[in-house]
């Protein structure tokens, strides 16, 4: 009867956002996993999706699309001047392909360059799709009292008064810079990052070796640090602790150092015996693997510090905590505000070494595993995303008027995890 339910509540929900046709999606990194996230979960709700992908030459290199692209040319992270060139030959390729964008229901924009484009292909072409505007992150220049950032606070307001929806992966976003930086009040839409039906072992299958491998390391504790290692504070704070705790400890990474490059960053790898890299890893292939190793998921973040990083929700909390492993983060942190109601994870104030070092000290076998044994008990309702998230999205957009009409309806109850929410 329940499994009924659920089927004839997904086929409303689909019947709903049969508004949604056909997406053009604009992407500064065609490579990006959350990028490659939103737009797999698109295609699962059969909606056609045809990119508009710039790429960054970081890791991946070889990555192929599996949706229908256009290719838009290479930028560099943070290179905003550099990135002139590239965006306006960009738009010209955008132009060529201006028959695709006519038949597009939605032009959906990750990032301020990517929605900037698409606003002005909205604006150059008449178009009717709506403009929806995802803020991924909130890099450091926007936060800056300068005249490039007040510039680009100018420009993002455009975007924001032009887009119909407005989507975040977290509500820090909203709260830490939208409403004080741009004095945006209007509803938005939040949709985590969370692990996806088809990134997760089948719900029925007994726990595997894999997932269990951390019950073998019974003579010390291990941290576990992946995906984009750019954090260059993360990597000193786990320096000092692989160094003081020794034997106690072992530092297990993976991933590509963005910000050092890899051989500075095996330089402070191979000065600990503590501390192991791997290297770059599959997703969603090795997920399992990966936090089935670990005792703790390192989630601090330091990289734009007092601002983005203290806003975002990492989506190494939420592949973490779907396997078990138990999250640090920051006390300041909107992880913190989003995990500590649940009693999951350890918020470190600083000094954050002596806190890593005392939580490690005074942990013992027993308290983790009820630690972790509650983490498990709760992943489905707190890190994974069953489809019912992106159909409310499809179906709040479906719905969603011009910028300027009245604020749509509530999603069903069913998205609860991904509610309209009035800031």
């Amino acid at each position: 009867m329940a499994l009924d339910e659920s089927l004839d509540e997904r086929k409303r929900d689909q019947e709903d956002s049969r508004g949604v046709r056909s997406i053009a999606y604009f992407a500064g990194d065609a490579t990006n996993p959350t990028v490659r996230l939103r737009i797999a979960s698109f295609l699962r709700e059969n909606i056609q999706v045809t990119g508009f992908t710039f790429r960054r030459e970081k890791f991946h290199s070889d990555f192929v699309p599996f949706w229908d692209n256009v290719e838009l040319g290479i930028t560099k992270d943070r290179r905003y001047y550099s990135r002139i060139a590239t965006i306006l030959k960009g738009l010209r390729i955008m132009w060529r392909h201006r028959a695709q964008l006519r038949e597009m229901d939605v032009l959906y924009a990750r990032l301020f360059d990517s929605a900037f484009l698409a606003m002005l292909m909205k604006k150059l072409l008449r178009l009717d799709a709506k403009l929806i505007y995802e803020i991924e992150d909130v890099h450091d220049v926007f936060f800056r009292k300068t005249l490039r950032a007040r510039v680009m606070r100018f420009l993002e307001r455009r975007i924001l008064a032009n887009a119909d929806l407005v989507v975040l992966p977290s509500p820090g976003f909203a709260e830490g810079y939208l409403a004080p930086y741009q004095n945006y009040n209007r509803p938005y839409f939040l949709l985590e990052n969370r692990i996806q039906l088809d990134e997760i072992p089948a719900k029925d299958a007994p726990p595997s070796k894999q997932a269990e491998a951390w019950k073998q390391s019974k003579d010390r504790w291990v941290i576990g640090w992946f995906g984009t290692l750019r954090c260059r504070k993360s990597m000193r704070l786990l320096s000092e602790i692989a160094e003081r705790l020794g034997d106690e400890v072992l530092i297990y990474t993976r991933g590509f150092p963005t910000e050092t490059g890899l051989e500075a960053y095996m330089e402070i790898v191979d000065r600990h015996p503590n501390w192991v890299h791997e290297g770059p890893y599959l997703m969603p292939d090795d997920l399992e693997d990966l936090y089935g190793r670990v005792h703790f998921v390192w989630c601090l973040d330091f990289y734009d510090e007092n601002g983005n990083s203290e806003l975002l929700l990492a989506c190494r909390m939420y592949h973490g905590g779907y396997f078990g492993a138990v999250p640090l983060f920051t006390e300041q942190s909107q992880m913190a505000r989003h995990l500590e109601p649940h009693e999951i994870g350890h918020a470190i104030a600083d000094p954050y070494v002596d806190q890593v070092c005392a939580l490690i000290e005074n942990m013992d076998r027993e308290t983790y595993e009820a630690q972790r044994a509650a983490i498990l008990s709760r992943r489905d309702e707190l890190f994974l995303e069953d489809g019912s998230g992106v159909r409310a999205l499809l179906k709040t957009i479906a719905q969603t008027g011009k910028a300027s009409d009245e604020t749509p309806e509530q999603p069903s109850s069913g998205a609860a995890r991904s509610p309209m929410t009035a800031q």
